[in-house]
């Protein structure tokens, strides 16, 4: 029994099923014949189509393939650029961001307010135990 599905490869396999067993009963049924050889006709040319989109599948994977190591190098020669750019104006320089690079920031500590006293510990001189006792 024939595929009853929708798919193209389905549909393609009900098509060749047809035409296998439809060209001996031609002579029976000449009627037959226009549509059958049109199917037939139009099988070739769907199988030719799918054979060329496998060809143009395997090409664009090649391509692809081509595009991420061409991506590869170009990022490895962007990083050289950048390297002897911040060679010539510094790390931190603003200069940096004409060319697409951000600066480095400057770690900064940040100040303690000298009215509060560190927190202390305990263990630690001066510091009191839980229980109020030195």
């Amino acid at each position: 029994m024939a595929a009853k599905g929708q798919s193209y490869a389905e549909k393609f396999s009900r098509w060749e099923v047809l035409v296998t067993n439809g060209k001996p009963g031609v002579a029976d049924m000449p009627q037959m014949g226009a549509d059958l050889t049109a199917l037939e006709q139009m099988l070739g040319e769907v199988r030719s189509l799918e054979s060329r989109k496998e060809d143009l599948r395997s090409q664009a994977q090649d391509l692809a393939k081509q595009i991420k190591a061409a991506a590869q190098e170009g990022e490895k020669i962007r990083g050289r650029l950048g390297s002897t750019l911040k060679g010539r104006f510094g790390s931190e320089s603003d200069s940096l961001v004409k060319y697409g690079f951000k600066p480095r920031q400057l770690a900064r500590r940040k100040k303690t307010d000298p009215s509060t006293p560190p927190p202390q510990t305990p263990g630690t001189p001066g510091a009191k135990a839980p229980d109020g006792t030195a």
